[in-house]
This record gives C-alpha cells, structure tokens and sequence, in this order.
C-alpha cells in the first residue's frame, strides 16, 4: 500500500498514510504552499512534497506542526527551506525530550529517545525495556530511515490562536489545551469546511494513548463538532466526518469509565488490565493490541 494524495476540497489536500501510518496536508495559496505535518522520515517528506508541489504547481511556503511526535515532525527537515510554525509548548516539548542540539537541528539516534517521542515519554513506564512487548515498538522503527535522524525544529510559535487570511477562505489555528499530548492544534478552513485534527483523532484503528491527558482528550473532542465543518481529516485514517468525532469520543469516555469503576470497586492495576474489556469496540483494529497498555495508562492517569 502507498500513500495517497486526495483533493478534499477546492485548494484543500489531504496526503493519507499508507496502513494507517500519518497523515498531512496542504493549502494552496496564491503564495505557495501552506503544508500541515512532515510525515515520519524524509523519505517520505520528499515524496509528500514533491507530490503537492506537482500537483499545484506551487512552491512550499510554510509548514505547520500538529504537535510533536516524530511521526508528524521527523519530516521537518524536507521543509527546512521554509518556516516551521508550531504551538510554543511542541517546541518546548522537543527542546525538553531531544536534547541539545547539533547546531540548528536535532540528531538522535537511540533507541529510547526515538522511540518515546513516537509514543510518548511514559512508554517505557506502561511497557519497560525488558518487557516482550517492546520488540513490537523496536520494529516499529526497524527501517534504515530511523538509524540516526535529524530534527529540524520550528521557527516560529504561537500561543493560543494564529489565523491565515487568505484570498478565499480564513484558516484558524486553535489551541484548545493538553490532549492528545500538550500541544495538540486544530487546524480548520472557514469557508472550505474542512478540519485537521492531527492525533485528536485516530480512525479506523484503536488509539494509542500513551501520556495523553485523557479528559482533556474527551474536552477537546466535544468541543470540535462546534465547528462549522463537514469534512475531518484525522492523524492516522482516511477523512472522515464529525460523528465519527463523537464516535471516536464515546469509545473514549467509555474506556474512561470503565477503568474509573474498576478503581472504585478496589481492583488492582493488573487486574483492571487484564479485565477491563470494550466489547463494543472490539472490532477496531489494533484493539487487543493497545487496550491493556490504554487501560494501564488510563488507570495510572485517574490514581494520579
């Protein structure tokens, strides 16, 4: 399976991940390209690139990061050339995750920095480094491209809100709070009616949850069908729609409040773990694979 670069609307693309690996996009201006997320090496940046800039015709002119996991940033270094805009706590995530710096980028290569700024900096506290169920996250970055990467980071951040005037839509930039991890924007395109969620949202498989600020998670996800949108491009899955949103936030709550009995009923980490059960969502895929480490995450999150 390859990606594939879909028109969701006029002057609106959406590069969709092979398997359900990320997703970006891109907004074509008069002035060139305004690119959302870098896919997650350059290998794939420059084939993103080069697809949207020969479908347009266009040069990039900006690229904006959805939040900080290297799924969506690793590609940075393909759009180097440009500014990088981001909110100010994903840059202040990867300043505090990454270490210091080789001059103006990053380079890392072990093993444990790579893989936590995939799935978050609590990975190793849900799955430790001599569990079995690490070398599913070893292969995970089994390839070449992750040997030694190199991090370009953004240039240029914002704090709450950040709006593109654009000859003929408006496209707004939200900061709602903590989420999916603390960062997390939500991009959305006035009069084209289309959204990116970025990691908000995970369609057609189950989440990862890693360090995600659960409720702050299901806040965010009730507030976006508030906005005037139709078409929803998630991080990971193809476009979709607001009640997929609600569908996605239901499952949320649900896990939230199973977990949340377990607790007030006396049962213990490992029990919930291996007890705690969504049968109504069993069919999503990635299920069996991530809802005990989602129920651990979960029951360590409401103990806190």
């Amino acid at each position: 399976m390859q990606p594939q670069l879909l028109t969701i609307a006029e002057n609106v693309y959406a590069w969709i991940g092979a398997g359900g690996d990320s997703n970006a996009g891109a907004i074509d201006t008069p002035h060139g390209l305004l690119v959302i997320d870098a896919q997650q090496y350059p290998r794939l940046a420059r084939q993103f690139r080069a697809a949207i800039e020969a479908r347009t015709g266009k040069p990039v002119r900006m690229l904006i990061n959805t939040h900080c996991h290297l799924d969506h940033t690793a590609g940075n270094i393909v759009f180097a050339d440009v500014p990088i805009l981001a909110h100010e706590k994903t840059l202040a995530a990867m300043h505090a995750n990454l270490g210091p710096k080789s001059g103006d980028h990053w380079t890392i290569s072990d093993y444990a920095t790579k893989i936590k700024m995939l799935f978050g900096q609590n990975l190793f506290d849900l799955v430790p480094e001599n569990d079995p169920g690490q070398a599913r996250f070893r292969q995970r970055i089994g390839l070449p491209d992750y040997d030694t990467m190199t991090i370009a980071p953004p240039t240029e951040t914002f704090a709450d809100h950040f709006t593109f005037h654009l000859p003929h839509d408006t496209m707004h930039l939200n900061y709602w709070g903590p989420a999916h991890c603390d960062g997390d924007i939500v991009i959305s395109l006035q009069r084209s009616k289309v959204v990116f969620l970025g990691d908000l949202l995970f369609y057609g498989r189950f989440p990862w949850l890693g360090d995600c600020d659960l409720s702050g998670l299901i806040d965010r996800l009730a507030r976006v069908p508030t906005l005037d949108v139709s078409i929803v491009i998630p991080g990971h899955g193809m476009p979709t729609d607001l009640a997929e949103v609600s569908r996605f936030r239901d499952m949320l709550v649900a896990l939230r409040s199973a977990v949340d009995a377990a607790i007030k009923a006396g049962v213990s980490e490992e029990a919930a773990v291996r007890e705690v059960k969504l049968p109504g969502y069993a069919d999503i895929p990635r299920y069996a694979d991530w809802l005990p480490h989602d129920v651990r995450a979960t029951y360590r999150y409401l103990r806190r």
